[in-house]
């Protein structure tokens, strides 16, 4: 699949570069009309659809209904997202549909996923910066719980650390457990 291109307008978004690319979405870096900064998560699984030289992806007939349920998942799930406010919970901004696909926007933050940051360690973890990370996580997704949301997905790649050291909890993963689980039924929250 092919991202965006550089200088792209979403709405009122402007796609300034890339930021992680994978078999499920582009997530690029952007600036809103008042040239703030915002992550934006595309909708794209590569096993479904191919965006070749054009803003619309092409999805071929046999994976239209799966496309399309994924699309509801991705689409619900930040609905449900966009009403939880913590701290430790990433914050979307906005939800919208474009090129045949969907959009998440997200507030953008500064810093680096956990497993990168246990791969750049010299030494071990202590366990006061264990427990305070992973009691602030833990509180983050309770609020995510309360909101009738399941994080299913977490590991050290979905989780991020803010320059000021504080964690993040990303990439819910409703829609990729659908697309996973071809032929089994959607969760509650994408029926």
């Amino acid at each position: 699949n092919q991202a965006l291109p550089e200088g792209s307008m979403l709405q009122k978004y402007r796609i300034l570069r890339v930021l992680a690319a994978g078999g499920f979405s582009f997530v690029y870096l952007a600036h809103d009309q008042n040239e703030q900064p915002v992550a934006i998560k595309e909708y794209l699984p590569s096993t479904l659809a191919l965006r070749v030289n054009g803003a619309a992806p092409q999805v071929p007939e046999q994976h239209l209904a799966l496309f399309r349920v994924g699309m509801k998942c991705f689409f619900e799930e930040a609905g449900t997202l966009a009403r939880v406010s913590h701290p430790n919970v990433m914050r979307v901004l906005d939800i919208f549909r474009a090129n045949e696909t969907v959009y998440l926007v997200m507030r953008y933050e500064r810093g680096r996923a956990l497993n990168e940051h246990i791969r750049s360690l010299t030494g071990p973890i202590s366990e006061l910066w264990m427990r305070n990370t992973f009691a602030q996580l833990l509180d983050g997704l309770r609020e995510v719980h309360k909101a009738k949301l399941l994080h299913l997905d977490i590991k050290p790649a979905n989780v991020y650390l803010r320059n000021d050291g504080t964690p993040l909890l990303i990439d819910f993963g409703a829609a990729r457990q659908v697309l996973s689980a071809e032929g089994m039924a959607p969760p509650p929250l994408c029926t």
